[in-house]
């Protein structure tokens, strides 16, 4: 009731402001919350009264109050719907357990909520490059029934001192009146250790920007996930803000199996998915994906209805190949 009760205040304040951005926040959140409390028929009513289509539908054409950049005009997120199930990602036995507990806490939020709890709603997702964080946020959407919204970095960096805070504050405020799952892909480039040598002043007040924005989100329908491959670099304050750290490590061999699998769905593979795996000890999900999807693409090509284990082994012969060539290619440009 006090939820309701705080969204209510938000829609009359636009409503006396003229605030036509806020006052559609307002309704929407209020909506969500008729709906999280199993009170469809009245969300349905409150939906159809406002005129407006839902969230999702909305976000997919533009949406009006999706926060720009006052001077280019830009927008600061990507506001999508997600179709990232079940079959289309593979976890580890430990992160898998993290994320499930995640929704757990998410779909039972009222529960929680009778005992003065709330649920996970800032994490970090951390590892390599390639090996899911990003898909994995966008699993999360998808099973909250929750639009993904993505910070553009582009767009949110200013060089205009004060533009940079303003934007990540409006993308959080956005974020706080409009359930949704919230990815700061790449945080490290606006969450960089504030002791960095070679900082000229501006990362200080970029860092202090953030955390603000961090300690300000109190929404317990959205969830914020910052994705670093380099999480490390980040500045020590900024680690304690999250409600859990989840990690993404390379995929072991089980995994890798479970993947190719499911690459190779509706292929006739005349091969072993076993021995292919397992020459793939050092790979990302993306890197796995990317040789397979190609060694497909040159059965089609040549007119073959069979994939063997030698096309996925010559494309994974050619990639390493040329990894190893651009490793030592940017070796000799930082000499």
């Amino acid at each position: 009731m006090m939820v309701a009760n705080t969204q209510l205040k938000r829609l009359f304040q636009a409503f006396k402001e003229r605030d036509d951005d806020a006052f559609y926040r307002a309704a929407e959140a209020l909506i969500a919350d008729e709906l999280a409390a199993n009170h469809h028929s009245l969300a349905h009513e409150l939906q159809k009264t406002l005129g407006k289509q839902p969230l999702k539908q909305i976000a997919n054409n533009g949406l009006k109050l999706l926060p720009k950049d006052r001077r280019s005009g830009e927008e600061l997120i990507i506001l999508e719907e997600s179709s990232v199930d079940s079959t289309k990602i593979v976890f580890n036995r430990e992160t898998e357990a993290k994320i499930v507990r995640v929704l757990d806490e998410h779909r039972k939020r009222q529960q929680l909520a009778k005992y003065g709890y709330l649920p996970k709603t800032k994490l970090l997702f951390w590892g390599l490059p390639g090996c899911g964080k990003t898909f994995s946020a966008k699993y999360l959407a998808y099973e909250l029934g929750l639009p993904i919204g993505v910070l553009r970095l582009s767009a949110v960096i200013s060089s205009f001192v004060g533009d940079t805070a303003s934007h990540l504050q409006r993308v959080f405020n956005l974020a706080n009146t409009t359930p949704m799952v919230l990815l700061l892909d790449e945080v490290d480039a606006v969450g960089k250790n504030r002791d960095d040598p070679n900082d000229v002043g501006e990362l200080k007040r970029v860092v202090n920007s953030l955390l603000q924005a961090m300690d300000s989100f109190d929404s317990s329908k959205s969830i914020i996930i910052a994705a670093s491959n380099h999480q490390y670099l980040l500045d020590p304050a900024l680690w304690r803000r999250f409600d859990d750290l989840i990690e993404f490590p390379l995929p072991g061999k089980t995994e890798r199996e479970i993947y190719l699998q499911r690459l190779l769905n509706g292929v006739y593979f005349d091969g072993s998915i076993e021995y292919i795996a397992k020459n793939m000890g050092t790979l990302s999900y993306a890197d796995i994906q990317r040789i397979t999807v190609e060694a497909i693409k040159t059965m089609i090509l040549e007119e073959r209805e069979k994939l063997q284990s030698q096309d996925i082994s010559e494309q994974l012969k050619a990639f390493k190949k040329a990894t190893s060539e651009a490793k030592i290619k940017n070796q000799t440009i930082s000499l």
